[in-house]
């Protein structure tokens, strides 16, 4: 009837569209004769964890085998086999796992070899030169291909991995960096080629192998198990065309073989007219002679001239008793290592003694004094006997205070480096500091007679205090705890 006739002619325009769309999609129609292709077979058996590992793994493995030819060269040839054959080696590996049972340690290793010695490969070629950021950023890494081995969480050192070898790259990238002479694109398209192969590592283990490589419960023995070779070369893209096939290098000549050619290419070479030059015509040698045949004088080395020491005083050199407006009182100013020991004899009590610009001085005050005061003075060692009031330091350096007999009080105020040596016995003495650092105090401990020193603490913790009244609290740190 009209109807039917209809719906055949529909049924055919629609299978005539169906099988448009599986040639344009590269898919054999059940109704063709002779069936698919072994890798067509290969792929509709491949196990769902090596299908998504080829479909991401394609493309950002094209894009980097390309970024090789444009770069072009040995070099950059060597890298992209060094890639295509890691990443076969690694789909070999998984591939082995979603058919075969979990092996022993020993048979994985064994699994792992091949993809262990293009590591190594990799790591040998690194040498100084414009490809060494290259190799390295493969050498780095390639080595990411050690999750398949961790358990149980491979991401973290695929991730890590990522970030060491993008070091190297990133080495490549301010090489070539944009707006510069040397900039290249292809160079560019390397290191995000690769960066990308690795980083889709992450996703994918976590998807198929979160724990480690996933095995197969009920597979096949691995130890005996063989992955196709269809399988292996997979992963593996067609090279580009621009990449041509790098000519065979010529095997190098033994040596026995490459003496005569040596000798040939030395033959137009003569040295007969040379003439030998001896010790004594060697102007760096002691035996040198000059133009008129006498030995040249050896000359002698220049001894570095000492370093003068800088004396630093003040004021006027003196050390004498006045007795003025100002009190009663001895001055001792501006003497040096070079007067010996300077002597102060106190015959008062009421008397004063003050010490001024000093440099390198040892200052001895014999008797009983009202108080020393010590102002700006370097180096210099003072001794006193008894001092009734106190004795003061002012905008001094490393100095060296001896108490024979006693004090009350010693002021340190503005001073770098003071160390005072207390009398055996005479531990009342109290120190008041002030801007100052390096502050030492030596005494002989009762308990064993032995000397020990002690620091005056320069740094503190302070707190603030609301109640009753806000104040500030002042502790030692704890650097003086011990």
């Amino acid at each position: 009837s009209e109807a039917m006739a209809n719906l055949q002619t529909l049924l055919d325009q629609f299978s005539s569209r169906l099988d448009l769309v599986e040639q344009t999609l590269g898919i054999s129609g059940g109704s063709g004769a002779g069936g698919g292709s072994p890798a067509a077979a290969a792929a509709e058996d491949a196990p769902a964890s090596i299908t998504a590992y080829d479909a991401f793994s394609k493309p950002h493995l094209d894009a980097f085998v390309e970024a090789c030819s444009q770069i072009g060269g040995p070099e950059l040839t060597k890298c992209s086999e060094l890639v295509q054959g890691a990443w076969a080696a690694q789909r070999a590996f998984l591939l082995t796992a979603a058919k075969c049972k979990k092996p022993s340690d020993q048979v994985r290793m064994e699994m792992l070899k091949p993809i262990a010695d293009i590591i190594k490969e990799t790591a040998s070629l690194v040498k100084r030169d414009d490809f060494e950021h290259h190799y390295k950023t493969l050498q780095e890494g390639l080595s990411c291909m050690n999750w398949l081995m961790i358990e149980p969480s491979p991401r973290d050192w695929i991730e890590a991995q990522v970030g060491a070898s993008d070091y190297s790259a990133n080495k490549i990238r301010i090489k070539y960096k944009r707006n510069t002479e040397q900039f290249s694109p292809a160079q560019h398209q390397f290191c995000d080629a690769f960066k990308k192969l690795l980083s889709g590592l992450v996703p994918y283990s976590k998807e198929h192998h979160v724990a480690g490589v996933a095995w197969n419960p009920r597979g096949e023995d691995a130890a005996s198990f063989s992955p196709p070779a269809a399988a292996a070369a997979a992963a593996t893209p067609a090279a580009a065309p621009k990449a041509a096939a790098a000519p065979p290098k010529a095997a190098p000549k033994p040596a026995a073989a490459a003496a005569p050619d040596l000798k040939n290419a030395l033959s137009g070479f003569s040295t007969s007219g040379l003439k030998k030059v001896t010790k004594d015509m060697q102007t760096w040698r002691s035996e040198f002679k000059g133009a008129d045949g006498a030995a040249a004088p050896v000359p002698k080395k220049k001894t570095p001239a000492a370093r003068p020491v800088v004396v630093k005083t003040k004021g006027t050199k003196m050390c004498e008793f006045k007795s003025d407006g100002q009190g009663k009182r001895w001055c001792v100013e501006a003497q040096t290592k070079d007067d010996g020991v300077v002597g102060v004899d106190v015959t008062d009590a009421k008397h004063s003694v003050n010490i001024y610009g000093c440099f390198q001085a040892t200052i001895d005050v014999r008797g009983k004094c009202k108080g020393v005061t010590i102002d700006s003075c370097e180096r210099t060692k003072v001794i006193v006997d008894t001092v009734l009031s106190v004795v003061e330091l002012i905008n001094c350096k490393r100095m060296h205070i001896e108490i024979r007999n006693s004090t009350p009080v010693v002021n340190i105020d503005k001073t770098d480096g003071c160390s005072t040596m207390l009398a055996p016995g005479n531990f009342a003495t109290t120190f008041t500091t002030a801007k100052s650092s390096e502050m030492l105090v030596s005494f002989t401990d009762p308990k064993d007679g032995e000397i020990k020193e002690v620091p005056i603490p320069e740094q503190f913790t302070h707190e603030l205090i609301l109640e009753p009244t806000p104040k500030m609290t002042a502790n030692i740190s704890d650097l003086y705890a011990h």
